[in-house]
This record gives C-alpha cells, structure tokens and sequence, in this order.
C-alpha cells in the first residue's frame, strides 16, 4: 500500500490569453499548476484527522483540523487527508485548501453551526476536492477578492451551496467554478445576491463543466432578475431536478443571461442513483450524459487526456482521484477474503464494479 504522505508539486506558468475563452481556459490550467508559485518561503501544510493534537503540518506531524493548518502563519498551501473534517472553517488569508483523495472521501460537516467555509474579503482563495456540506452556507464568499471552486461537492447545507455576495459598485468579487457538483442544499445549488442602494452588482462569475441538481430551491439562482453592472458566464453545466428551477429569472432563453448553449438538463446517472442524499456515489456512470461532454480544449481534458467529464469527478484537477478512465467499469467496492496470511501465502480479492 502506497503511503498517503507524498509531496505534492506542480508547474508554474503563465497564459496570456486575452479573449473570455482564454481567460476561463487559463485559470482552469492555474488551478493545478500553480501550486506554490509564490514565494520560495511559501509552506505546504498537511491535515490528517488520524492524528492526535500537537501536530506543526508536516508529512510526519500533520495537523488535525483543517483550522489550525490555516491559522499556522506559514501556510499557503493545505492538503487535507480523507476523513470526515467536522469544523466551520474561517478563511482569513489568501491560501489553497485541497483534498488528496478527492471528494469521495474527504468531507467538510459544518453541522456544529455557521457556514462550513466563510472568506474573508479581498483574500485569493482556492477550494479543490472537498465535499462541503450541513452548513448553513456550504462556502460564503464576501463582498470582494476571487474565489476558485474546483472538483469539489456542495451537498446537504441548511441553505444554498455556494453564496457569492456583491454590495457595492467599488468591489470586484470574481468567481471561477469549475468541475462541481452542488445538490440537495436546503436552499439553491449556487446563489447570487446583488442588492445595494436600489442597483443590482453582480459579481464577476464563470461556471463551466457543473451539475446543479435536486436543490430544494433552484439550480442557480439569483436575487433579482435586474443587471447593473457585474459578468455572468456559463456553459457546459447541467441543471436538472431543482425544486423551483433550474435557474431563476435572471437565466435561460430570452433572459439577460443565458444558461449556456452547451449547457442540458439531463439526469447525470450518478454511480450512487438519483436519490441525491449526501452520502451517495457521485460519480459518473459509465452511461452518464455528462461524460466526455465537458468544456473543449487542452486546458480542460480529463487527466487520461478524454474530453471533459462534467461534475467534480472530471477535468485536469482531478489527477489525483479520476475514476473512469475510457468509460470503463468503475469499481465501487473491494474486499480482501483473509484477513491475515503468511509470507508467501496466497489472498483472495474482491471487486464490484457499475456497468451500464
């Protein structure tokens, strides 16, 4: 078995596109490139659960809560080791937090009260491969600073998944989502709320290659169906079994914004089914629609080099965790028949895979 304390490194580089479809393309490669590119005194810090207190972030002393790898004053980069993380995260610096194995099995339950991950303003921040969920907010992001969402799942908050908030003409907030799922939130998947001074500021918001679905109240949603000022761009989500909408009034054929004309709303064929309760499979089916039918270009491919899978199991930022590599049979179960056998001894294994 491969141990889980392994460094985790990447390219740095630059993009100078200067069209929207080279922006949403190079900030897509960013977020997996550009882990630690700042300063050459820049730490990477690890939490594992399965640790006891006293840690300092190390491989060998990781810490035990996700919070205390944050506070540490050294920290821009905190990796997150699988466990179910029960904590209300504030975010009060510019830093990337991202699960090593994915969503599947590294969880953010901010059931104790207030959001599961509130931002600060004016921070630069970065969220990958978390399950984020039973927040009253699943992730909060204020008034100002940019936000990337990446492979990560909002699931079973009190309200709405994911809450990006513009009050004021004089704050810039921009928010990249892509590669997520957000479904079965209390209130809507993604929310925007845009009310100051009779004016309606939108943030600057791109999503690209989600699913917004079984929300309790719509898909994507925003407060008012007015645009002042602000940039919305969608494409290649899906939208599908919210209970008012896919998408409020501000979205869809006719409206200001439109929902993205690579966009569906099709059932995803989820491994786990479409019950959307937050401890199911969501992964893709290897007869999902939503497979190989992501956003286009290099900048986006799946890690075995495939065109994009929507939902937070596809696109280059999960290298770490792709689990369908061609449409291939996706194990979902494994078991071992002895629990213990002598050097030189044979054991049994045994695997149960999804094929449609």
């Amino acid at each position: 078995m491969n141990s889980l304390n392994k460094q985790v490194s990447g390219t740095c580089g630059a993009s100078k596109g200067i069209s929207l479809a080279n922006r949403v393309r190079a900030a897509a490669v960013a977020l997996v490139l550009t882990a630690g590119c700042g300063s050459a005194l820049a730490a990477t810090l690890y939490v594992d659960q399965r640790f006891g207190p006293g840690g300092n972030g190390s491989t060998n002393a990781p810490y035990n809560t996700i919070q205390a790898a944050i506070n540490d004053g050294r920290s821009t980069d905190v990796i997150v080791y699988p466990g179910t993380y029960r904590e209300n995260l504030s975010v009060q610096k510019s830093i990337r937090i991202v699960g090593y194995d994915g969503p599947r099995t590294t969880v953010i339950d901010g059931s104790a009260g207030g959001n599961a991950i509130t931002i600060a303003a004016n921070m630069t921040v970065t969220i990958q491969g978390l399950t984020i969920s039973s927040g009253t907010y699943g992730v909060f992001q204020p008034t100002a600073g940019t936000l990337y969402l990446q492979n990560c799942i909002f699931c079973g908050n009190r309200s709405h998944g994911v809450y990006l908030d513009r009050t004021s003409t004089s704050l810039f907030p921009t928010v990249f989502i892509y590669n997520c799922i957000s479904v079965s939130n209390n209130g809507s998947g993604i929310y925007l709320n845009a009310a100051w001074n009779g004016n309606y500021f939108y943030p600057t918001v791109i999503i690209y290659n989600t699913i917004l679905a079984g929300n309790m109240a719509y898909g994507l949603e925003a407060r008012y169906s007015g645009f002042t000022s602000g940039s919305i761009t969608l494409d290649y989500n899906d939208y599908v079994a919210n209970a008012l909408g896919n998408y409020s009034a501000l979205f869809g054929p006719g409206k200001p914004i439109t929902a993205g004309s690579h966009s569906f709303s099709l059932n995803p064929d989820f491994v786990g089914g479409s019950a959307y309760t937050c401890n199911q499979d969501y992964r893709l089916s290897p007869g999902s629609p939503c497979l190989n039918t992501g956003a286009l270009g290099v900048g986006w491919l799946n890690p075995d080099g495939t065109r994009n899978d929507i939902g937070a199991y596809g696109g280059p930022g999960a290298a770490r965790f792709f689990t369908n590599p061609n449409g291939l049979p996706i194990i979902s179960n494994v078991t071992i028949d002895q629990g213990m056998v002598p050097k030189g001894s044979t054991f049994t294994i045994r695997a149960k895979g999804a094929v449609h």
